[in-house]
């Protein structure tokens, strides 16, 4: 089984639909983050899941952390709340904390399940950690790392002009000689 098309064919698409996602679909993409590698199987990952339903105490507490260029996730199904800290894996020297890292390798699976369930889950910085804190009760010492916003495909009329712009625009990955390197740091893959 090959899973390059997924990973090709997965963008941080911003247009999504109001339709929404069951919670069985939803616990899906949340069980393939739980099957993530991390650093001595610690699993220092803690998500909170919020569907987006109108009188939801914790939605409208997410959707008022969202920064204004964020505004088009106001649409979403579902909000993931990927959080972790430092000591829950771990702690190497020179600065390697694998908590982060292995937060990210959740958040991928979600990323990757998502796209093969025809899913859009666009990871987000630009909220207030601390307002989301608040609505989802998550301890001071757990941070919010990223907001996915899980939904549908749909209409594109909520998007700024650059957004509608990026929406479809072609994919560009800088040229693997740039990122990859063979043998020593700066000598660039060739492959």
């Amino acid at each position: 089984m090959n899973i390059l098309h997924e990973i090709e064919t997965r963008r941080a698409r911003r247009g999504l639909s109001e339709e929404p996602i069951d919670e069985r679909l939803a616990a899906e993409l949340a069980y393939a983050a739980t099957l993530a590698p991390s650093c001595f199987n610690n699993q220092p990952w803690r998500i909170v899941m919020v569907s987006n339903e109108p009188g939801s105490a914790q939605a409208e507490g997410i959707r008022a952390a969202l920064t204004p260029g964020n505004a088009w996730a106001q649409r979403a199904a579902w909000f993931f709340v990927l959080c972790t800290a430092a000591h829950l894996d771990c702690r190497m020297d020179e600065g390697r904390d694998y908590a982060y890292f292995d937060l990210g390798q959740a958040a991928m699976a979600i990323e990757l399940q998502a796209q093969h369930e025809g899913l859009i889950a666009h990871p987000m910085a630009g909220f207030s950690p601390s307002k989301v804190r608040a609505a989802l009760s998550i301890p001071k010492e757990i941070v919010p790392l990223v907001v996915l916003a899980v939904g549908k495909p749909g209409p594109t009329d909520a998007l700024s002009e650059q957004q509608k712009a990026s929406e479809n625009s072609e994919r560009i990955r800088k040229p693997l000689g740039e990122v990859v390197f063979s043998g020593s740091y700066g000598n660039p893959f060739q492959g």
